[in-house]
């Protein structure tokens, strides 16, 4: 994503949404009809630091 752009989409639990929602990098969150969040690669760095991260799969 650093080298030619793009958007990730991570897929959410609804507690988690609050924590990503002031994260940088971060383009769109949505909740319905489930929680995601859509942001560049400085958004993936920032939300796998965060103690709340967690890799749904």
């Amino acid at each position: 994503m650093d080298l030619n752009g793009g958007v990730a989409n991570a897929a959410l639990r609804e507690d988690q949404v609050p924590i990503v929602a002031g994260l940088p990098g971060i383009v769109a969150t949505m909740t319905d009809p489930r929680p995601a969040a859509y942001g560049s690669a400085e958004f993936l760095r920032a939300w796998a630091q965060q103690p709340a991260f967690r890799l749904l799969t």
